[in-house]
């Protein structure tokens, strides 16, 4: 019968692993794995969004998303502007200098994918995914009293 530390270990090694890889990945365009993480997210999201859509997306607390951006837009990759239609939000929109390293890092990305994937069939990450996705469910929205 599996328990907890059956899952538990391998996927906190699955992502501390995959941190370490990231960084070492975006080390060379002068990002963390937090700073890509947004930029990908942008990338393939629509290249600009409110930050609290952000937060929610990736499931990041406000104060680190905020340093994050900070990061960002000192290093030319993001621009924040007031929201037109909430003057308490910001809308977070990608420069001609993200955009130019957009490949590159999504290259990283798909890389890493790549490796993550190796031996593993179609049919056996399909299955992995969806599992993925009702473990999450399970645990979306939850507040387990233990």
């Amino acid at each position: 019968m599996s328990e907890i530390k059956d899952i538990w270990l391998h996927a906190h090694n699955m992502l501390r692993s995959a941190r370490q890889i990231i960084n070492e990945n975006l080390h060379p365009l002068g990002l963390s794995s937090a700073e890509g993480n947004i930029l990908l997210h942008l990338f393939t999201q629509g290249h600009e969004m409110g930050q609290e859509q952000l937060v929610a997306q990736l499931d990041v607390s406000k104060a680190a998303i905020s340093r994050t951006l900070n990061s960002l837009e000192r290093k030319g990759y993001v621009t924040r502007q007031r929201d037109p239609d909430d003057r308490r939000a910001h809308r977070v929109q990608l420069t001609d200098a993200a955009l130019a390293i957009g490949p590159a890092a999504e290259q990283i990305y798909n890389r890493i994918f790549a490796l993550a994937v190796r031996g593993i069939s179609q049919d056996e990450l399909e299955c992995f995914i969806n599992l993925l996705s009702r473990i999450s469910e399970n645990f979306t929205g939850e507040q387990v009293k233990l």
